[in-house]
């Protein structure tokens, strides 16, 4: 639901800049989320084997839940097949009306251009990168609340799984917010400070990452039921931060060459221009080429 409500954000937002590179990256993302809809169904399936001799108090409050809800699984898996299809065709008609519309606000510096590129790159990978951080820290979050808490208090480890909340609420949750939130002020701002901060904190949440990958293939009993969730998001993090890190040092080097106010200049003159009128339609003063001043 939620990556739904995320997709429909994205989608307007590239459709008011149209921005082909978030269209293209949106059709990927669509496509993910089919793979994430088996993903679910095999996970599901697996909660629910009856050879489990060791079954958590969850599995026990779920009882047969799965069974009455398999129809609901197989119906998901088909309507985000059908719904990737046609969102692939939307997008490349859209692609198609957009055409470099993108790149035409920098005009004929061919260097502006590729700065710019990089400027919409590294925007449109901090978004996906809130989605997918925040995305694994409330599913293990969940994790704890729902299946580890009621254990451990049975168990009278209670401590033991505060204090492990503790540490993911502090290096999962808020190191996230603080590395994007560093990430977008610095590249608006042309702060280069802000910048150092989140790849220091991308090193930080690559070696957390890791870490968790490590716990949960030692211990995979402990995590049934949503060790495929976990790693899938784990995978997909630090697949995030490799590519976060390298167009995040390009972005860098890219401060203080006139980039910033280029875009201030050119933002202003379409907020005037143009409006959210139906597509290939442009108010009259919008026949003006934009130039680098």
């Amino acid at each position: 639901m939620l990556a739904q409500v995320f997709t429909v954000v994205l989608v307007v937002d590239a459709i008011y800049l149209r921005n082909t590179i978030q269209l293209i990256a949106l059709v990927a993302f669509e496509l993910g989320l089919s793979a994430y809809s088996f993903i679910q169904f095999h996970q599901s399936s697996t909660l629910s084997n009856k050879g489990n001799t060791n079954p958590s108090l969850a599995l026990i409050y779920l009882g047969n839940a799965y069974q009455d809800s398999k129809w609901a699984e197989i119906t998901q898996i088909c309507v985000m097949l059908i719904g990737t299809i046609i969102f692939t065709f939307l997008a490349y008609k859209l692609y198609l009306e957009f055409g470099w519309h993108i790149y035409k606000k920098i005009g004929a510096d061919l260097a502006m251009r590729d700065r710019y590129k990089m400027y919409q790159i590294f925007m449109m990978i901090l978004k996906f990168d809130l989605f997918f951080f925040l995305g694994f820290s409330v599913q293990y979050l969940a994790l704890m609340i729902v299946a580890w808490w009621p254990e451990a208090i049975k168990e009278g480890n209670k401590s033991t799984i505060v204090r492990e909340l503790i540490e993911h609420i502090i290096l999962s949750c808020v190191l996230s917010i603080a590395m994007l939130f560093s990430a977008y002020y610095g590249l608006r701002r042309e702060k280069k400070i802000h910048m150092y901060v989140f790849l220091i904190l991308c090193l930080a949440g690559m070696g957390y990452y890791i870490y968790m990958v490590i716990q949960i293939s030692t211990d995979p009993q402990r995590f049934l039921g949503s060790k495929i969730f976990l790693t899938f998001f784990l995978g997909f993090d630090m697949v995030l931060i490799l590519v976060s890190v390298p167009i995040g040092i390009i972005c860098l080097q890219n401060f203080n060459l006139g980039l910033m106010n280029h875009i201030s200049h050119a933002t202003a003159s379409a907020s005037s221009a143009h409006s959210m009128a139906p597509l290939g339609v442009e108010k009259a003063n919008s026949s003006r080429r934009w130039s680098i001043e």
